[in-house]
């Protein structure tokens, strides 16, 4: 199955870890959890635009993926912090499944976390990637939707799926959502921005770096 994955520092990769050795027991997991959430928090982020920004040369595209990546960052901590906190281990267990199946290993044997991904997105921007890496032209409005395919599955993923293992009343659902909409809303603007805007020598770094980050 195809899939988008970063590769995480070794406190995130422990974290989760820890979380499977540890499901079955008696002390309280939730701390455990709440750390493994807003780690991958950070480092997807990180993984997919800090690491892309610092590549780029200076530019307002550059300004505006760095505002979207910090908005991104503090929106999901905060509600993170107000979504998660005391929980039973039986609630937890469900949080530490979820990082386990968000836990892949790439071909050369690397620990990836991430999401898998529908066949044809993945295909898509591999194929981009190859035809930019070429030097050749790419169809940039169809690249931008290909991005916002992309946010809306890991915003689903990492945000919606990842909430429905934390056992929330009404209210916090609400807010959960009202959450992960405004992200997405926010990727739509920033990826409309940056990405038709691209020159050639931007879509190049963009291309060689994340095409690291697709796997088939």
């Amino acid at each position: 199955m195809p899939f988008f994955g970063f590769i995480p520092s070794a406190e995130l990769l422990t974290s989760i870890q820890t979380g499977q050795e540890k499901k079955n027991s008696s002390e309280p997991l939730y701390p455990l959890r709440d750390k493994t959430a807003l780690l991958i928090n950070d480092e997807i982020i990180d993984g997919i635009l800090t690491e892309l920004i610092r590549r780029f040369p200076p530019s307002d595209k550059r300004d505006t993926a760095e505002k979207l990546a910090g908005y991104i960052k503090s929106t999901v901590a905060v509600l993170l912090k107000q979504l998660m906190g005391k929980s039973s281990n039986d609630v937890v267990k469900q949080s530490i499944e979820f990082s386990e199946k968000s836990l892949f290993k790439d071909a050369a044997g690397n620990f990836r976390v991430g999401e898998t991904l529908d066949a044809n997105l993945v295909t898509n921007l591999k194929n981009s990637y190859a035809e930019i890496k070429a030097g050749n032209d790419v169809n940039k409005a169809a690249l931008a939707e290909l991005y916002k395919q992309f946010a809306e599955a890991t915003v689903h993923h990492f945000m919606n799926d990842f909430n429905k293992t934390l056992d929330l009343g009404m209210i916090k659902r609400k807010a959960a959502d009202f959450g992960s909409t405004a992200v997405i809303k926010a990727v739509h603007i920033a990826v409309d921005k940056i990405i038709p805007n691209l020159n050639k020598d931007e879509l190049l770094v963009l291309a060689e770096y994340h095409d690291t980050l697709f796997h088939v």
